[in-house]
C-alpha cells in the first residue's frame, strides 16, 4: 500500500513503537559509608623478658615415659575436615544444579511468554544458546544452502539448483512495513514489557502457520543514506542476531533470520523519501532515476551486498511499488514498461539469479458484470491490462513476474463490489446493497481476471502472484461482513486460478483502512497480528488457511552448497 504509517510523521497512525521504550539498569560499584580511617595510639613500658637459664643442663635430665600419641587425633581431624569438605563440595554442587535449573527454567518461561499466540506452539524447536537464553541466538547458524537461480516460467516460480534440480514453489506471503519510513526497521522489534517481538518469534509463527515469504518494503532515501538503526526501535538484548550497523546489514540480519525457518524474501523498491512526498514512480522531486538505480546498483548497494548463498532466500526485488502516476509503453517518461527494463537489467546485471516481480499502473476501463456495466480504476499497481499486448522484454529469459495488487472496500469502495447504492463523498457508496456469496466471488474473479488474471490464463508465460491483498477482517462492521468476504474469495481466486501464490498485506497491526462500512470514512486498523505483537488475530489467521491449498506450498527449498 503507498500510504503505511510512518513514524517520522506521514499520513499514517502513530503505531505502538512511539509510546513503549524499553530501558536497561544500572549497575553501580559499592562504596564505602565511612570517611575516615579510626587511628590507634600506643605506650612505651617496661616489662620483665624471660631468658634460657644460664644452667642449661638441668633441663637435659626430663625423662622420657613413651611415645606421644598425636596419630589418632590426626587421623579423626582429617576425617572431619575431609568429611566437612565433601559436604561443601556436594553441597555447591546441588546448589549449582538447582541454580541452573531454575535459570533454564526462567529462561523458558521467558521463551514461551515470547511466543505469539496462535494455537500452533512447537516447544521442540525451541534452541538454547551456550549462555543458556532461549530462542535469542546470538547469530544465526549457516544452513550451507547454495542461492540458486530464481526462475519465473509456465506460470510458477522455480527454485533451479546448479546441478540443474528444478522445484515450484507457490508463495503464502506477508507484507511486513517499516524499513520504508523513518523508523528504518520493520515495526514491532522494540520488544518492552508491554508488546513488541523478535524476528525469531516473527520467523518461528510464520514458519508455523505455513508462511513461506515476506515481502519487505524498503526506501530509497534509507539505502542510499544507509545510515545506524534508532537504539529506540529495537531491543538489542532480544535480537541479538541482528547487526544495526546500518540499513543493509539490518536487511542483510532479517534476511538470515528468515532463512533459518525456510522463509523467502521479496525486497520491494516501496518509496523514494522517508515521507512518501515524492511520487509513485521511478523518480520524483527530489529523486533522480540514476540515484534510484544507485539504491539498487550491484557495485553499492543490494546485489552486491545481499547476491551471495549466504542471502540464498532472497528471491529479488518488486522493481517500483504501485507506480499508479505511471505509463505503459508509450516513449514518454513515465513509461514504467521501458523504465521496468531498465531497472530489471541493472538488477540482473549484479544479480543474474534474481526475479524482477513488476506491478501494474492505475487505467480506467469497462466492465459488464450481471448485464450491468461498471466503470472503474485498476487498485493501485493492479493496472496490467497493457501487459497483454506490450508485455515488458527483460534481457535475461525466465525473470519476469507479474506482482499486481487487488484490494477490498476498506481500502476503497469500488461500485461493482456490491448491488447498488448512490457513490457520494469520498468514494463512499450511500445505501450500499450488498452482494451474495457466489455473485460477490462472481465479481472479484471477474475483475481480477480483467486486471491481470488473463496473464495466468494459459500458465505457458511469467508467473503471477499478488504482491498485495486484503484489508479489514475481523473487523468489518458490514452486516454481511461485504470486505470480509472479498478477503476470502481473493484467496479462492488464488488457489482455483492456480496463481504462484500472494502476499497479504499485512502481518503489521498498525495497517491503516479509510472505509468501513463501505458507506463512511473512518481510520481503522487491523493486521494478521494483535497491537501487542504477542498474540495472532486468529480469524484473519484462519482465513489465510485457504492458501495452504496451493499446490506447491512448501518451504523453500535448501540445495546444498557443491563442495569442488
Amino acid at each position: 500500500m503507498q500510504h503505511s504509517p510512518s513514524i517520522d510523521g506521514g499520513d499514517g497512525a502513530t503505531p505502538q513503537a512511539t509510546r513503549f521504550y524499553y530501558t536497561y539498569s544500572k549497575q553501580y560499584s559499592s562504596r564505602s559509608l565511612l570517611d575516615e580511617t579510626s587511628q590507634r595510639g600506643s605506650t612505651i613500658q617496661d616489662r620483665t623478658i624471660p631468658a634460657i637459664p644460664v644452667n642449661h643442663d638441668a633441663l637435659t635430665n626430663i625423662k622420657y615415659n613413651g611415645r606421644l600419641k598425636r596419630w589418632p587425633g590426626i587421623i579423626l581431624f582429617l576425617v572431619v575436615v575431609g568429611g566437612a569438605t565433601a559436604a561443601i563440595t556436594l553441597f555447591a554442587i546441588d546448589a549449582h544444579i538447582s541454580s541452573m535449573q531454575h535459570r533454564e527454567t526462567v529462561q523458558k518461561m521467558l521463551a514461551n511468554r515470547a511466543r505469539i499466540e496462535s494455537g500452533l506452539v512447537d516447544p521442540s524447536r525451541d534452541e538454547k544458546e551456550d549462555d543458556g537464553v532461549f530462542n535469542n541466538p546470538k547469530r544465526y547458524k549457516t544452513l550451507g544452502c547454495e542461492l540458486p537461480d530464481y526462475q519465473s516460467k509456465r506460470g510458477k516460480i522455480w527454485a533451479v539448483s546448479k546441478n540443474g534440480t528444478e522445484v515450484p514453489v507457490a508463495m503464502k506471503g506477508v507484507n511486513w512495513f517499516g524499513m520504508e519510513t523513518g523508523m528504518m526497521a520493520p515495526f514491532g522489534l522494540w520488544d518492552n514489557d508491554q508488546n513488541g517481538t523478535t524476528v525469531y518469534v516473527i520467523a518461528n509463527f510464520l514458519s508455523a502457520n505455513k508462511f513461506n515469504s515476506v515481502r519487505l518494503p524498503l526506501c530509497v532515501e534509507n539505502i542510499l543514506a544507509n545510515k545506524p538503526l534508532k537504539d529506540s526501535f529495537i531491543n538489542r538484548q532480544t535480537n541479538r542476531a541482528l547487526d544495526l550497523t546500518n540499513y543493509l546489514s539490518l536487511i542483510q540480519s532479517i534476511a538470515k533470520g528468515l532463512g533459518y525457518r525456510s522463509i523467502s524474501v521479496m525486497l520491494s523498491m516501496h518509496t523514494l523519501n522517508l515521507m512518501n512526498t515524492d511520487g509513485s514512480l521511478w523518480y520524483g522531486k527530489t529523486t533522480t532515476e540514476e540515484q534510484f538505480m544507485t539504491s539498487i546498483d550491484m557495485y553499492v548497494r543490494l546485489t552486491k551486498a545481499l547476491c551471495s548463498d549466504e542471502y540464498w532466500n532472497i528471491l529479488g526485488v518488486d522493481l517500483k511499488n504501485e507506480p499508479h502516476e505511471g505509463t505503459w509503453g508509450d516513449g514518454k517518461k513515465t513509461d514504467f514498461k521501458a523504465a521496468s527494463e531498465r531497472i530489471a537489467a541493472r538488477m540482473l546485471k549484479g544479480c543474474p539469479q534474481w526475479l524482477g516481480f513488476v506491478e501494474g499502473i492505475n487505467q480506467q476501463h469497462s466492465i459488464t458484470l450481471d448485464g450491468n456495466q461498471y466503470d472503474y480504476y485498476d487498485w493501485y499497481g493492479g493496472g496490467l491490462h497493457p501487459a497483454k499486448t506490450t508485455p515488458p522484454a527483460f534481457n535475461t529469459p525466465n525473470k519476469l513476474v507479474y506482482a499486481p495488487h487487488y484490494y477490498t472496500p476498506a481500502v476503497f469502495p469500488q461500485p461493482y463490489l456490491y448491488g447498488g447504492g448512490v457513490v457520494g463523498k469520498h468514494g463512499a457508496i450511500i445505501g450500499y446493497k450488498e452482494l451474495d456469496d457466489e455473485v460477490l466471488y462472481g465479481r472479484v474473479k471477474n475483475t481480477m481476471f480483467d486486471m491481470f488474471g488473463f496473464l495466468n490464463k494459459d500458465k505457458a508465460g511469467p508467473a503471477v502472484l499478488l504482491g498485495e491483498f486484503g484489508g479489514l477482517y475481523s473487523k468489518d462492521i458490514h452486516p454481511r461482513k461485504t470486505t470480509q468476504r472479498c478477503t476470502d474469495s481473493t484467496i479462492r481466486v488464488i488457489v482455483e486460478e492456480e496463481y504462484a501464490g500472494g502476499y497479504m498485506w499485512s502481518l503489521n497491526p498498525e495497517s491503516k483502512y479509510e472505509f468501513n462500512p463501505g458507506d463512511t470514512r473512518v481510520d481503522s486498523y487491523e493486521g494478521l497480528l494483535q497491537l501487542d505483537w504477542r498474540s495472532a488475530n486468529k480469524p484473519f489467521l484462519q482465513a489465510m488457511e485457504g492458501l495452504d491449498k496451493l499446490k506447491d506450498l512448501k518451504p523453500m527449498p535448501c540445495f546444498p552448497i557443491e563442495k569442488i
